[in-house]
């Protein structure tokens, strides 16, 4: 099992060239259940906002959000099972995890690469008998059902985990949609780059934060973004609360003048946010 990453140098350029090459090759392995998937998790800020001025860290795993509701008669099971035949797909450590070991040929060891499956908490996946893998389940987790709502299919172009180029299509979860799981994501742990994912992503999205509101305000009857908005309340109530000083600890700067910066501009970016949608 891959360190828990908590800082902006544990986001090494490898590890992540290494996890955008399983994005590349789970969208070709995955491809013919396409309309069943949707990425989610830390990549959705770099795929979306590729133009921003400040790149974006990327990610160093993938997340896969689960349509439970189109994996009936048995596509569960097959879908497991198209992994574990290329043999480069193994069960990983926690019980909703594959992983996959990606050599970048560039003279360092190879980098094993997480993925983690992931279902709204209100939805069953119905159970393969005799199981294919022992133990494994899809994770359950508060607020992604909203990854359903209005996703987008993007083209996404690169190597794959052998090295060979592809262009493949992935479903991903829109930036407003994304901003609903990632604050339940830091209402439910303590995870740096959640709270980093959520600012940036306010900060750089090109139509503005109150395109982003706006989109936020018309799913008020939703109790996952009603559930948000108190989530971003509580933990971005002032400079010194648990959001803003999460950002601190990933850019883990030893600059105090620039520690408080970051904080303040978290802070600010969130209660602005939170403003405009009333």
């Amino acid at each position: 099992m891959n360190p828990e990453p908590r800082q902006r140098e544990d986001y090494s350029g490898r590890q992540v060239e290494a996890a955008h090459r399983v994005l590349i090759d789970l969208g070709q392995v995955l491809a013919s259940f396409s309309d069943c998937l949707v990425l989610v998790g830390g990549w959705i800020p770099d795929l979306l906002l590729p133009a921003a001025d400040e790149p974006h860290i990327g990610s160093i795993d993938v997340d896969l959000a689960l349509d439970a509701a189109k994996l009936n008669d048995g596509r569960y099971a097959e879908l497991l099972k198209l992994l574990l035949d290329t043999k480069r797909y193994k069960k990983g450590s926690k019980p909703f995890q594959f992983v996959v070991d990606v050599d970048l040929k560039d003279g360092g060891g190879p980098i094993q690469v997480e993925v983690e499956f992931l279902a709204p908490k209100e939805v069953k996946l119905k159970k393969h008998k005799p199981k294919l893998l022992a133990d494994f389940r899809v994770l359950q987790a508060d607020g992604c059902g909203a990854a359903f709502r209005a996703p987008v299919e993007q083209t996404l172009k690169g190597q794959n985990v052998r090295g060979a180029n592809n262009t493949v299509r992935l479903r991903i979860a829109s930036l407003a949609d994304f901003l609903v799981m990632k604050s339940h994501a830091i209402g439910g742990r303590e995870k740096p780059k959640d709270s980093y994912d959520l600012c940036y992503c306010l900060e750089h999205f090109p139509d503005g934060m109150g395109k982003l509101a706006a989109d936020w305000k018309q799913q008020l009857g939703e109790k996952d973004v009603s559930k948000a908005i108190g989530i971003l309340r509580e933990k971005f109530e002032s400079i010194d609360s648990f959001g803003p000083q999460q950002v601190v600890e990933f850019h883990n700067s030893s600059n105090g003048d620039e520690q408080a910066m970051q904080a303040r501009r978290s802070y600010e970016l969130v209660q602005q946010f939170l403003k405009l949608i009333g």
